[in-house]
């Protein structure tokens, strides 16, 4: 939401927007609530209303410029900034929560973009634990226990 606040708060200022600052802070904090900060858009289009007017502009110019940079933050947003984070959370490369949205997405359509995430991490962790170790390792749980022929000679 703060990433956001920002991207918003610079994408306004670049375009000459009234109150860009408050602006974005106001859709910085509606976005704590997931897609609320699309509501933004009625005070944005006010807010172009009163630039047009004041400024003898066309208000169809001035809010495709406003609207533009809800476009740009929203694909800066889901491209970079959100799979970066995912990817800190849960230990994956960006480049694979994008795929893994796409392939899941692709495959069971929406109900696959809710599930991407954990199936994939499921997945990978399957193939790390069972499919690239040749070698089980065994953990004794006492001092006296028998260790397995093949751990002895490692």
């Amino acid at each position: 939401a703060l990433c956001m606040g920002i991207m918003f708060c610079i994408g306004f200022t670049i375009i000459g927007f009234p109150m860009a600052i408050g602006l974005g802070i106001l859709i910085g904090i509606m976005d704590l609530v997931p897609y609320l900060h699309t509501f933004a858009l009625i005070p944005t289009a006010f807010l172009a209303m009163l630039k047009a007017a004041d400024t003898g502009q066309n208000f169809w110019l001035v809010f495709g410029l406003a609207f533009l940079v809800f476009c740009v933050v929203q694909v800066i947003t889901d491209m970079v900034v959100t799979p970066k984070i995912m990817g800190k959370a849960m230990g994956l490369n960006p480049a694979i929560l994008l795929l893994s949205l796409s392939v899941w997405g692709a495959l069971l359509g929406f109900l696959g973009l809710i599930v991407a995430l954990p199936l994939t991490t499921l997945l990978i962790a399957y193939w790390q634990r069972y499919v690239t170790r040749e070698k089980p390792q065994y953990h004794a749980l006492t001092t006296d226990a028998e260790v397995p022929k093949e751990q002895e000679k490692e």
